[in-house]
């Protein structure tokens, strides 16, 4: 049994701690993670010999905390570890959408390749139309009273439907029309599953508060994937860093008198990377500043994916600031 008052410290080593972090948490111990980076540098500051036990480790991290005059800082926050979980699941539930989606193309394009010409394909009311009816014969049997029965789908496209049905090239049977009803029923399901995800993480971000959701063009979607990818920003010391982790940061060739920067690493959270770089096509469209920049480097001649990569980058850059100060953005002080 641990007094309460006792300081608990550990690297953070993703869900293999879960579990013990849980039950500290249930016990009001006060618990530290340090990222196994830091862990690292600080032990290289305590000796040059390479020795590496388990005891020896533990009594590190100890060390690392009691001299950490900035601990505070590191406190563990369970929030941050439920909405990295919600946030991770969400886009598992989309990628499995996604799928359905093609295959749901897929079908379509031989049941009724025509109908697009008049309509949405990925739409609430044609979903029903296709559930009801997923066919071109089967739509011309209904008639256009029938059709027009279905939530928000118009004369106009009714009649639109109607007229492309008798004459569609695509062919059908009992086992495509079944697949095709099947695959709508889980491209709904896997909607409905989203939504619940979205409003759990719109929960945890009103708990949080964060700062990031300030910034122009971040919402609750990007703002919590960041936060959640990041965890705690005190981790990182400064913002090439946080670059690095995300996999933003040019590859590095040297050779003799060859010094060169190649294309983007890509290593680190790939989820935080496309984060980012979603979220630099939105800052640059709401935020002047960030808009100017992008206009620059497309001046100077640089390809449309390339420009936002460095938008992402001045992006970190601020950021880091206002997670690190806990200060809300101004367009005023950017430079």
């Amino acid at each position: 049994q641990l007094r309460q008052d006792c300081l608990i410290a550990m690297e953070d080593t993703g869900h293999y701690a879960l579990n013990l972090l849980t039950f500290l948490h249930q016990n009001n111990y006060k618990i530290y993670t340090y990222n196994p980076l830091l862990i690292k540098e600080f032990t290289k500051s305590l000796s040059l010999r390479k020795t590496k036990t388990d005891k020896k480790d533990a009594r590190t991290i100890a060390l690392k905390l009691l001299s950490d005059p900035n601990r505070a800082l590191f406190m563990h926050d369970n929030r941050q570890e439920e909405l990295k979980i919600i946030t991770r699941h969400m886009n598992r539930l989309k990628k499995h959408q996604s799928d359905w989606k093609v295959q749901y193309t897929k079908c379509l394009d031989i049941i009724f390749p025509e109908l697009h010409q008049v309509v949405t394909k990925h739409s609430d009311y044609v979903y029903e139309l296709l559930k009801c009816f997923p066919s071109p014969e089967k739509m011309v049997t209904a008639g256009f009273d029938k059709l027009i029965e279905i939530k928000r789908l118009t004369a106009k496209h009714a009649l639109d439907i109607l007229e492309l049905a008798p004459n569609s090239i695509g062919t059908t049977s009992f086992a495509r029309e079944f697949e095709l009803v099947e695959i709508i029923e889980n491209i709904q399901h896997y909607e409905k599953l989203i939504k619940q995800a979205e409003k759990k993480i719109d929960e945890l971000m009103a708990e949080l508060n964060s700062v990031i959701t300030t910034v122009p063009g971040i919402g609750n979607r990007l703002g919590s994937v960041i936060l959640a990818e990041i965890r705690n920003i005190n981790t990182f010391t400064n913002p090439a860093q946080l670059q690095a982790f995300a996999g933003l940061e040019p590859s590095i060739y040297q050779s003799g008198q060859l010094d060169t920067q190649g294309k983007m690493v890509k290593r680190g959270s790939s989820h935080l990377r496309w984060a980012l770089i979603q979220a630099a096509i939105k800052v640059a469209r709401y935020s002047p500043t960030f808009k100017a920049y992008l206009r620059i480097k497309l001046e100077q001649g640089k390809h449309f994916n390339v420009a936002i990569s460095h938008v992402a980058k001045k992006l970190i850059r601020v950021l880091f600031r206002l997670l690190q100060n806990n200060e809300a953005f101004e367009e005023d002080k950017l430079r």
